[in-house]
């Protein structure tokens, strides 16, 4: 597409996924975003995909998802199906050389991830953003700012916090951490600039019978400039959901407040609502990533987090799955970043 911004139009859009996540970016892509236009759905929920469709004013619904990528009126794709379907969907769009924006996680295994790299690379250009979306949190953003800024100094260590509140059913390690922790992982690189180089994983399962399972992890890390750090994903804290990091710096430290609720006192107690789940916590997250998204389309200048970002957290979340089964530290052995992925 062409990089005058004088001539950009609005960009005709394809949605595989009608779920809870796919369904939300739908909307907001119609109702967010000027740029946008919702042309063609994939689901194989006949009923969702219709209502989907119906509120978005797409023309063309598909229950085969690569019908939807190479239909001519889909100028670019965004990826919303279950986790197991991102690797292939994203590689028919690499090869349809249409601009994607996947879901967490880009797939589940770094080999896996690694093949989008390799054919990402091979056609010269990227085209795939993958949804670790928290780079367009305006509570990270502002803890990113500070830490760049220089005014802290170097940093030392990285805290992070991802609380589920909610009856879940239970999940195994390998669930718990491409699916959940995956977020925190990606967090942890891109706020400390840093590539993570060992990691320790230990967890609680649900039950002595399943150990299989987690219902917390703990995570330690180690990154190659020498900064450590940690992360506990819970995953039924019972109360409400929950994000937060923190970095710590050599002159002082900054941390996000995720809660935007009144602090309210009354009848002798002070508390603030706690949101419900992730749609509710970073519902602005989820909004300025499309828009954002959006605009480098347009520009042709792809932009946020790249299928390297996808592969480089697999790559860790690998480390940590190996980590929690055989409970010792795995050190991680991360490759030379291709080119075009280097940001400005």
């Amino acid at each position: 597409m062409s990089n005058d911004k004088s001539s950009l139009r609005p960009v005709r859009f394809g949605v595989i996924g009608t779920g809870g996540m796919g369904g939300r970016h739908a909307r907001n892509l119609t109702n967010e975003v000027a740029a946008a236009q919702v042309v063609a759905l994939a689901d194989v929920d006949e009923a969702r995909l219709q209502a989907v469709a119906a509120a978005c004013g797409a023309a063309h619904t598909f229950a085969d998802a690569a019908e939807l990528i190479r239909h001519p009126d889909v100028e670019a794709v965004l990826v919303a199906a279950p986790d197991r379907f991102h690797a292939a969907l994203t590689a028919a769009c690499i090869e349809a050389g249409k601009p994607v924006l996947c879901e967490k996680p880009l797939a589940l295994s770094a080999a896996e991830a690694l093949r989008i790299v390799e054919a990402e690379v091979a056609g010269g250009r990227r085209l795939v953003q993958v949804g670790l979306m928290r780079e367009y949190d305006p509570a990270h953003l502002r803890v990113k700012q500070i830490m760049d800024s220089g005014a802290l100094g170097k940093a030392l260590a990285f805290h992070g916090t991802h609380i589920n509140g909610g009856t879940l059913s239970w999940r195994t390690v390998e669930d718990v951490v491409t699916n959940s922790a995956v977020h925190d992982l990606h967090s942890a690189r891109w706020l400390m600039g840093d590539e993570i180089v060992r990691v320790f994983a230990s967890y609680v399962p649900y039950s002595a019978d399943r150990p299989d399972t987690a219902r917390l992890m703990l995570i330690q890390l180690q990154f190659r400039g020498g900064a450590v750090g940690r992360i506990e994903c819970n995953m039924e804290a019972g109360y409400g959901y929950e994000v937060d990091v923190k970095l710590t710096g050599e002159r002082g430290s900054a941390e996000t407040n995720s809660l935007r609720s009144a602090v309210v006192r009354h009848q002798n107690q002070r508390g603030q609502w706690v949101e419900e789940d992730w749609l509710q916590r970073f519902d602005t997250a989820y909004i300025d990533e499309v828009r954002a998204w959006i605009r480098s389309v347009q520009l042709g200048v792809a932009d946020g987090p790249s299928a390297w970002d996808g592969f480089a957290s697999m790559l860790v979340a690998d480390a940590c799955i190996a980590s929690a089964r055989s409970g010792q530290p795995v050190d991680v052995a991360m490759p030379e970043m291709a080119d075009i992925y280097r940001r400005a």
